[in-house]
């Protein structure tokens, strides 16, 4: 298709940028895909992991895996808007009850995508019912004393998430390297329910994240009898930054020291890694100590990886020659008018790089008429009617 010659190497940069820009000016229907929503959507849990590969804002739906109503739709808006009508409560906008159920809300079902500091969350909302079980809501010390190097705890009600307080912690100059809570006589819950799919979530406030290696929660029947489960990023899979973090201890990832009785727990130990350089820090927080199941949901969406490898790992640009495009025999044309473009563009023949963008041009409108996009379209509200 192209008048000139040019290298190899040539070929490998243009034929990627070609790519790229295709999927920019085209949601085709062959780079659909469908990813497990991590975590299971949760009752007012509000950040999820986002596909790394997510073309822009392009989510075509949060599908749940099973029992879909009729009228179950997500609205995608901005993060600012989100952030303002998120439900986290079970109460509309007129202060009526929303009437729930498995199968069936009829409120507002809303999606939004949250990016700073190069990292990309899925903002959901959508009220479930999750099998919530509050363990503690950390409101008060209680029976609550220091675990490690935790000391001096306090509530606090001032700066807390859910509830009327939290429980603020310093870490002593002992120099140890654990640091954090335990309660040897909460009263007994069961997690037996929980024990093979569910999560515990808890708030945790790093006044300095640094030096903090990861955090451990322990749940169990005594000090000698318990489940353990490590985590080192938080609920979205991110790293712990200082202020507010959202945990969450998946008991699929738990071990087992001694011979814990599940049906009746009475003792938490909720604590940090640290190094024992981490000493004599002041106002540590952890704020609503809950259990959760979940609803499991996939995520279907545009990818921007235009490639994939022999062995199926989809990349966004091709490096070895056995690399597969992600398109069909219909898709590939756009693919061919595009680098015919670059390429004569390369070698400075400019009237034939024209028409090729004219022959582009033409069949993305083609393509776009015969497969219009699904990706959900970002709506705003100015302003709420009070009717």
């Amino acid at each position: 298709m192209v008048s000139g010659t040019y290298s190899s190497a040539d070929y490998v940069t243009i034929i990627n940028r070609a790519v790229r820009e295709v999927l920019s000016d085209v949601d085709m229907r062959s780079m659909k895909r469908k990813a497990a929503l991590s975590p299971n959507l949760f009752d007012d849990i509000f950040q999820y992991t986002c596909p790394t590969d997510l073309k822009e804002n392009k989510i075509i739906d949060i599908k749940p895996q099973v029992k879909r109503g009729r009228l179950d739709q997500w609205r995608l808006t901005t993060e600012e808007e989100f952030d303002r009508i998120k439900e986290d409560h079970r109460i509309d906008y007129w202060g009526d009850p929303i009437k729930l159920s498995k199968s069936q809300w009829l409120g507002d079902s809303i999606v939004a995508l949250s990016d700073a500091d190069f990292v990309r969350k899925i903002l959901l909302s959508r009220p479930v019912d999750d099998d919530s079980v509050t363990i503690d809501p950390l409101d008060a010390v209680g029976t609550w004393t220091g675990f490690g190097d935790g000391t001096n705890l306090t509530a606090d009600s001032a700066n807390y998430v859910k509830g009327s307080a939290s429980i603020n912690w310093d870490i002593s100059s002992a120099g140890g390297t654990t640091a954090g809570i335990v309660n040897s006589s909460i009263d007994a819950f069961d997690i037996s329910d929980y024990i093979t799919e569910g999560s515990v979530f808890v708030w945790a406030y790093l006044s300095s994240k640094t030096n903090v290696t990861n955090f451990i929660l322990r749940i169990g029947s005594s000090s000698s009898a318990y489940n353990y489960i490590t985590i080192t990023t938080t609920n979205e899979g991110v790293a712990f930054q200082d202020g507010w973090n959202l945990l969450r201890f998946d008991f699929v990832n738990k071990s087992t020291s001694g011979s814990p009785t599940n049906t009746a727990c009475t003792y938490v130990a909720l604590y940090m890694t640290k190094a024992v350089a981490k000493v004599s820090e002041t106002d540590y927080r952890f704020d609503n100590l809950v259990m959760k199941k979940g609803d499991h949901y996939d995520v279907i969406y545009y990818s921007r990886y235009g490639w994939q490898s022999v062995a199926g790992t989809y990349k966004e640009n091709s490096d070895t020659d056995t690399d597969y495009i992600n398109c069909d025999t219909t898709e590939t044309r756009l693919i061919e008018y595009k680098a015919a473009e670059l390429l004569e563009r390369h070698l400075k023949n400019h009237s034939e790089a024209d028409r090729y963008f004219q022959l582009y041009q033409l069949a993305v409108k083609e393509y776009q008429l015969s497969h219009p996009s699904e990706a959900i379209v970002l709506q705003t509200t100015y302003h709420f009617l009070d009717l």
